[in-house]
Parts: C-alpha cells; sequence; structure tokens
C-alpha cells in the first residue's frame, strides 16, 4: 500500500509540476511544436551516476540494511529514470534506486539509497506493519526484464507517440494486500498530456496481473 500511494504521489506531482502552460499574449500556444520541442530540449536524459538493475543494487542495499538492523527484510524498491530517456535508454533496466527495510525486532524501517553501487541509509523512522514482509527470496524478475515487458506491453508505442516521458518503477514485498505475492508496478508518465501507462506485473513469476492507461 505504501508503494502504491507513494507512485500515486509521484503520478499526481509529475502531472503538475510539467502541466502544459497556458497561452500568454503574443506567445505560442501551451501546446505548439515550437513549445513541445523546446520543452523535449530541456528534459534530455543526463544521469549523472551509472545505475545498476534492482537486482544488483539490492546486493549492496542489503549488506547496508544488515550493518544497520541484523534481521533487516526488504519492504519496497523504487527507481525513476531521467525524464525524455527513450526505449533503448531503458531497455537495460539500469538506475539508482531507494530500498526500504523493516527491522521486526527494533520495530523501524530505514530508506537506503543505493547510487553507483554505494549504499548509505538515508532516513529511519518507527514502523509496525499490519502484515509480516514476504521473504525476497521469491523476487526473480529483475527490473531489466520488466523494462522489457512494460515496451512490449505499449510502452514502447507510448513513447513513440508522447515523445518526453518519465517511467518510475517500485517493488512491493510488504504483502499489504495479504495475496502473499510481490509485485513490480511500471508506470510511465507523459508530462505534456498527462497520459499514463501503468502495468502491475509478478515479481515471482514475471505474468502482467493489470494493465491501465489513461
Amino acid at each position: 500500500m505504501l508503494v502504491v500511494l507513494l507512485a500515486v504521489v509521484v503520478v499526481l506531482s509529475l502531472l503538475f509540476w510539467f502541466r502544459p502552460q497556458t497561452r500568454t499574449a503574443g506567445g505560442p500556444a501551451g501546446n505548439s511544436a515550437t513549445v513541445v520541442a523546446a520543452r523535449a530540449a530541456e528534459v534530455e536524459p543526463t544521469p549523472a551516476f551509472e545505475g545498476q538493475t534492482a537486482q544488483v543494487a539490492y546486493a549492496a542495499a542489503q549488506q547496508a540494511a544488515n550493518a544497520w538492523q541484523s534481521d533487516a527484510q526488504l519492504l519496497s524498491a523504487s527507481a525513476t529514470w531521467p525524464q525524455g530517456a527513450g526505449a533503448d535508454e531503458l531497455l537495460d533496466g539500469a538506475s539508482s534506486w531507494g530500498f526500504t527495510f523493516y527491522a521486526p525486532a527494533a520495530g523501524r524501517v530505514a530508506v537506503i539509497s543505493v547510487v553507483d553501487n554505494e549504499a548509505s541509509v538515508v532516513s529511519e523512522g518507527p514502523h509496525q506493519p499490519e502484515t509480516p514482509p514476504l521473504d525476497a527470496s521469491g523476487w526473480n524478475v529483475d527490473s531489466r526484464e520488466i523494462v522489457e515487458t512494460a515496451l512490449s506491453e505499449g510502452g514502447r508505442a507510448f513513447i513513440d507517440a508522447e515523445g518526453v516521458t518519465v517511467l518510475t518503477m517500485a517493488l512491493s514485498a510488504d504483502n499489504a494486500g495479504q495475496d502473499g505475492r510481490i509485485e513490480w508496478l511500471a508506470s510511465l508518465i507523459a508530462p505534456q498530456s498527462g497520459r499514463t501507462l501503468i502495468l502491475r506485473i509478478d515479481a515471482t513469476s514475471g505474468e502482467v496481473l493489470e494493465r491501465n492507461e489513461t
């Protein structure tokens, strides 16, 4: 549930921040080709760090989590790719990642970031989940495969049609739905038009559980 709420907040924030501009006196229309081209030029992806796939980054995060609390368990993972990244640039599934871990004995959670394969605890606080987290050993499908699935399920056509998009991915192992399933949520957002493509994918089997386009 926390991951889903986070994804919703990210979507709404991006739609608000990059909503089409209203026309000013003597200026071009907010959705004109001139404005779209100018905006696209501003958002070319310029990653400052070398990214890793989610599972590679998780190995580094797990070490930091175990140093924080020896009983730390994975709750979630998330990443957002640079705005304007094309389909071919997304294919390797590599990015900087944020992981949330839960320590049952201490009743606390920690957020661990992995940038350039270097993990660090960025925040922590008290937390008592309603359901025990799922065993992360059930997480079989890496971010690379999730990107490939998202692109084949309409993502590539979505990017080609919109031009400027943002990809956000979130992994949930908190079992909030009490279905015993670790899941991926992959969201493509088009800031100019406000369109979204969201896929819910089983992180164990890779099965597409739900597809929504708005």
